[in-house]
């Protein structure tokens, strides 16, 4: 009879709350719900009340925590009411006084649901201290909760993002650096962001970290200063201009983070490609294309040279293609590109090339061990009159590949990817100085890589240096099984020549065009290798550097690496695991 008098009063004291919640929050006759919700509540007090004080031992302390529970649900109901109905002197009284009572009746819910729920089963509070653990355990499941409930009003209320992934915009680079301390003249910058804008300092950090004296910084807000907005020609926040005199050179940014996140990240290039563009004369550079030559406009990932030519522009030279070579290199040609030929060349050609080299001209090479004509059938070297000409000159190309098989780039998995190697074996030469600098984080990548060898020049006018050379071990695979046999030397072959005669004719061979494919301009070192060797080729040496970028590249992974990692997944951490299990067991035996 006990347990059912004792249900029916938790029942009717939920149900008179919920009658009272239901009247303030959907308006059901207020009067008539609150006095009904008061009435149950004065119901189930005394019915406890008289049980309290007729009860013993262990039913004291479970109605005491009856009683509790029930009071702080009415002291919050009589705070609510407060709140709402009468009026306070202080502005923030009535939120105070409404948080207060929602914390009375999260609190006082857990207990009395913990509580109620736990003496519906038998001989629930027989043990001694029963009660007061089933109390203290649902309060602190309460406080749990409103802890909880208060990160996330407080998540909700002063929301910020983080950006973790992006926090700086790329520095400046050592040949940013050098440009700007050429310049003949101190050039206006005009930066034009809001002053609310979160990008305008990442461009005041990097801004900086230039030479302060050859650069004039003039900060700007488009909407607040339109005459100078008029002055740069900018149409919006967001953009930086470069101004001497009347020409002008403009890059944007994005005045939102959203829009300045992948812009942020070549900063450096961008400023660098306008401050060329503004202070030196574009120069040409033609490129073959009558033989099948790697092109920007069409070709596959590994046939195609946009990354490349992109950066070309960048450095403010003017790409264009070479239709014909049978009558002279056009004369305003500050270079000759020749790469990843696939047809033969014919004698006149070798002939112009020879004309245009005894009048001091610039030759950037890349020739492909993988040459086909248009049948597909293997070229022979001595149809070509290009390899015959090179060999003139004391230049020789091998088309055996180049492999290593302990230290290459893991691709499909297969043994074929001892030909993908890389190198970070670089000679003394200003054409890889930016390498030279970084030699222990820059490497040259290459796909199936030839390699060259070098012969006495006939005419003893050229001298060539090995520039970039495999690294230790390497081998030249010559009967293609990806093994380096007895009958195949290991050494350190040359990958990248320069050459020069003392008319001032250079020339620059890559034994293997890939490298200058979109795939592998990914990789850092690619792009310092052929872009130093333009520099030098074209008498810019004093531009060698780092472009700093924060975008992504092409990640290596070396195959003696991977054996390292997978071994430490299979031993080395699970032992550790094992270590520390073995170690805090130990201990607690110790104290036992």
């Amino acid at each position: 009879m006990k347990d059912i008098i004792r249900t029916a009063s938790f029942i009717l004291f939920v149900t008179g709350a919920l009658v009272l919640f239901a009247s303030q929050r959907y308006g059901v006759a207020p009067a008539l719900c609150n006095l009904v919700g008061s009435g149950l509540f004065l119901l189930t007090l005394v019915n406890d009340s008289v049980s309290f004080s007729k009860s013993q031992s262990t039913g004291r302390d479970y109605l005491k925590v009856v009683l509790a529970w029930k009071c702080s649900w009415i002291l919050a109901a009589v705070l609510y009411f407060i709140s709402h109905y009468i009026v306070l002197t202080h502005p923030q009284a009535s939120t105070y006084l409404l948080l207060a009572s929602v914390v009375f009746i999260i609190l006082g819910g857990f207990v009395g649901f913990g509580i109620e729920i736990a003496s519906l089963r038998p001989f629930a509070f027989d043990a001694q201290d029963a009660v007061s653990r089933k109390w203290r355990s649902s309060l602190s499941l309460g406080f749990i909760v409103l802890g909880l409930l208060g990160i996330n009003y407080a998540a909700v209320k002063k929301d910020k993002s983080f950006d973790l992934t992006f926090l700086k915009a790329s520095a400046a680079g050592e040949a940013s650096k050098k440009i700007v301390d050429r310049l003949p003249h101190a050039v206006r910058v005009g930066v034009f962001f809001s002053q609310e804008s979160e990008v305008l300092p990442l461009i005041r950090e990097y801004f900086s970290s230039l030479p302060q004296d050859k650069l004039k910084f003039e900060y700007y807000d488009k909407d607040f200063n339109p005459m100078q907005s008029e002055e740069f020609r900018v149409a919006r926040n967001g953009q930086i201009v470069l101004m001497d005199g009347d020409k002008r050179q403009r890059f944007e940014i994005g005045n939102r983070m959203d829009e300045a996140r992948r812009n942020l990240k070549t900063l450096d290039s961008a400023f660098q490609k306008a401050l060329l563009q503004l202070t030196s004369e574009p120069a040409a550079i033609y490129f073959t294309s009558t033989h099948g030559e790697m092109l920007w406009e069409s070709g596959g990932p590994l046939r195609s040279i946009a990354a490349f030519e992109e950066i070309m522009r960048g450095q403010n030279f003017k790409t264009r293609r070479l239709i014909a070579m049978f009558n002279e290199v056009p004369a305003d040609a500050k270079l000759l590109a020749i790469i990843g030929p696939t047809t033969s060349f014919t004698a006149q050609e070798a002939e112009a090339l020879d004309r245009y080299i005894k009048k001091g001209g610039r030759i950037l090479l890349a020739l492909d061990i993988d040459k086909a004509e248009g049948d597909g059938g293997a070229v022979e070297v001595g149809v070509d009159e290009l390899p015959k000409y090179l060999a003139s000159l004391g230049l020789r190309y091998n088309r055996i590949p180049v492999a290593h098989d302990e230290r290459f780039v893991t691709n499909s998995r297969q043994k074929s990817d001892r030909y993908f190697i890389f190198s970070n074996k670089f000679g003394k030469h200003p054409s890889v100085s930016t390498l030279n600098a970084s030699s222990d984080r820059l490497t040259l990548m290459s796909f199936r890589t030839g390699s060259w060898d070098l012969e006495p020049s006939p005419s003893q006018a050229w001298t060539f240096t090995p520039t970039i050379l495999s690294i230790t071990g390497s081998f030249r695979d010559a009967n293609g099984n990806f093994e380096g046999d007895s009958n195949e030397p290991r050494g350190n072959y040359p990958l990248v020549v320069a050459g020069e005669t003392k008319d001032h004719a250079k020339l620059i061979a890559f034994a293997d065009a890939s490298i200058f494919s979109d795939t592998l301009m990914k990789v850092s070192g690619n792009q310092f290798a052929t872009l130093d060797a333009v520099r030098w080729l074209t008498d810019r040496t004093e531009q060698a550097g780092a472009i700093e970028s924060e975008e992504d590249v092409l990640i290596r992974h070396e195959n003696n690496r991977e054996v390292l990692i997978f071994h430490s997944s299979i031993y080395l951490f699970p032992l550790l695991v094992l270590a520390f299990g073995a170690f805090v067991n130990r201990r607690k035996k110790g104290r036992t």
